[in-house]
């Protein structure tokens, strides 16, 4: 029997707080698509949307990069295909040590018991004034 959209969601977002990326990936459609509302400048690859391969890639680079101070999902509010989330984080720059605390915006769809899709939007603002500190500090 397959989890229900919640059960799913909740799953993923405690295997990746974990680093489990192989279990992230057993979550997630071989089609998945996952788009991340940031510029080139903010982040590796941008805007465009990413396959599930690219993706994973995309997350460890995000665990290379950072340590997972926080990663609160909250509420996760769900249909049978469909649920919005809105993560609290708080990550350490791991070569700098400074910290971002801020929410996320997820917009999930969900399909025959995985994941198949996520948009992740962000405060533009204060993930540029974030990393505009960190490469300040880091030069």
């Amino acid at each position: 029997m397959a989890m229900d959209t919640a059960a799913l969601l909740q799953a993923i977002y405690e295997a990746y707080r974990g680093k489990r990326l192989a279990d992230v990936a057993a979550y997630l459609d071989d089609e998945f698509r996952y788009v991340v509302h940031l510029p080139e400048e903010a982040v590796p690859g941008g805007d465009k949307p990413r396959t599930k391969a690219e993706t994973l890639e995309f997350l460890q680079y995000l665990m290379d990069t950072y340590d997972f101070l926080a990663y609160d999902p909250g509420p996760i509010i769900a249909t049978d295909e469909s649920a919005t989330v809105q993560p609290k984080i708080r990550f350490r720059d791991k070569k700098t040590g400074k910290v971002l605390e801020t929410k996320l915006a997820h917009a999930w769809q969900v399909k025959g018991g995985k994941a198949t899709a996520l948009e992740e939007r962000h405060d533009l603002a204060k993930i540029q004034a974030f990393l505009k500190s960190v490469a300040e500090n880091g030069a």
